[in-house]
């Protein structure tokens, strides 16, 4: 009976070793499909970077002899959708032990530049020589960027640095084939430190030098938060549960923030939460729409909602865009009925599905704070004389509008309809009654830009 038992009992142990081998050796090719599958997905976001940096060297060189306003036009709207699917393919790459500040400003600075460059061009102005010098650096500053990637990506394909190490926390050091020790994390580390000195950018944008030197007063007198509670802050602000989320980084620069990786319905998407009072500056991933089920006005009271339920109840829609079926909607602030342009906010919302996609909050955090808003010396009739009689005016409100540098300016904004059916909106100053600027509205089927 004794040798039955033992008989069993050791036939039981083989078979619960064989199940268990059988287990660890599943679960260990789990494991290596699932870092397959990771290797494969980074290795493509890498290689469809690498191919929209080219395409930004090719489209800034392109600028540069372009000679006439339409070409001028095509080629930086071009530029500006290069610049954008670069962003968000260098948002899938999951940093870990370092950021690439210098590489995510240099495609934020050109994209805005060509941004800009493509509005005058639709006003049928050509680049003044201080643009064509800028676009001259910044094509340098491509190039050589371009061929640092390309170097990395050839390393990636021989198999000498792996992107799925990026995952863990600490990479793996692997040997290059002169012997030297390398990881994937100290290749891009060279890169940012190598990184090419860019021109010095003065012209109406957000990535200007003057805005890039300012304060961020939202945040100036916050105190400093830890990256779990970045995580939280990421979590809420998405709509998710705080294990859908993951420390992934952080990234230094002129307002410090720490990378979070939120897991949503609508793909991966990196959320930058600031170091100091924890405020979600942007929240970006890799999204394509597809068909157009809703529009933008409908996408417009999305994004409003959005803000409303963040912690934004005093914005108010300028203007929206649609590119590949998605609506970048501007928002601004509002104090005391009067709209505050500086203190901008981004949102893009998808038109297939009608969520919110996108976040970025650059201006509203450099720049929003209570303000001691100056008298109205001259009111709204005064003010009405020195708008042209050739225009007629469609509508009025009191605004704040950024000059050059940092000062900004009271005025009375007034929609007009010129007598071609062109729409433009100037700008009265309501304490001294000058005239202190013009916009012309370009309006088509996509959306609406100020010139």
């Amino acid at each position: 009976m004794r040798k039955k038992t033992i008989i069993i009992l050791t036939s039981y142990l083989i078979a619960a070793v064989i199940a268990l081998g059988v287990s660890m050796y599943g679960h260990s090719k789990d494991l290596a499909e699932y870092e397959l599958f990771l290797n494969n997905s980074y290795q493509h976001s890498f290689s469809e970077l690498v191919t929209a940096v080219n395409e930004i060297d090719t489209a800034l060189t392109k600028s540069i002899y372009a000679t006439s306003p339409s070409m001028l036009n095509s080629v930086c709207t071009q530029l500006f959708g290069k610049t954008v699917a670069a962003q968000m393919f260098l948002a899938e790459l999951p940093f870990s032990n370092y950021e690439l500040h210098e590489t995510a400003g240099f495609l934020a600075k050109v994209g805005d530049y060509a941004y800009a460059l493509a509005v005058k061009a639709a006003g049928g102005d050509m680049p003044l020589d201080t643009d064509i010098e800028n676009l001259k650096g910044l094509s340098e500053a491509a190039s050589t960027l371009s061929s640092k990637l390309v170097e990395l990506q050839t390393e990636v394909g021989h198999g000498t640095i792996t992107l799925a190490e990026l995952k863990t926390a600490q990479s793996e050091i692997r040997m290059s084939e002169d012997g030297q020790a390398k990881t994937i994390g100290e290749s891009f580390k060279l890169i940012e430190s190598e990184f090419p000195e860019t021109p010095t950018l003065i012209y109406d944008g957000p990535y200007s030098k003057h805005l890039e030197d300012k304060s961020p007063k939202f945040i100036e007198n916050t105190a400093e938060i830890g990256a779990e509670e970045a995580r939280s802050i990421a979590a809420a602000f998405m709509g998710i549960e705080i294990d859908k989320t993951s420390h992934i980084g952080e990234r230094e620069g002129k307002i410090p923030c720490y990378m979070v990786s939120a897991e949503t319905k609508c793909g991966d998407i990196t959320v930058l939460v600031t170091k100091k009072g924890g405020a979600v500056l942007s929240a970006f991933g890799r999204y394509e729409g597809s068909e157009a089920k809703t529009s933008p006005e409908e996408g417009v009271e999305t994004a409003k909602n959005f803000l409303i339920e963040r912690g934004f109840p005093n914005m108010k829609e300028s203007y929206w865009t649609v590119y590949n079926n998605i609506a970048l909607i501007n928002f601004a602030y509002v104090q005391d009925d009067v709209i505050c342009y500086p203190d901008l906010i981004k949102v893009a919302v998808a038109l297939d599905c009608g969520d919110v996609v996108g976040f970025e909050a650059m201006g509203f955090i450099t720049n929003h704070q209570p303000r001691n808003l100056p008298e109205v010396e001259i009111t709204e009739d005064e003010a009405r004389k020195v708008v042209s009689d050739e225009l007629e005016i469609l509508s009025h409100q009191l605004a704040v509008i950024p000059t050059d540098g940092e000062k900004e300016v009271l005025c009375h904004e007034y929609k007009c309809l010129a007598p071609d059916d062109r729409h433009f909106i100037v700008y009265v100053d309501a304490v001294t009654g000058e005239e202190e600027e013009i916009l012309m509205l370009i309006e088509d089927e996509s959306g609406t830009l100020t010139l």
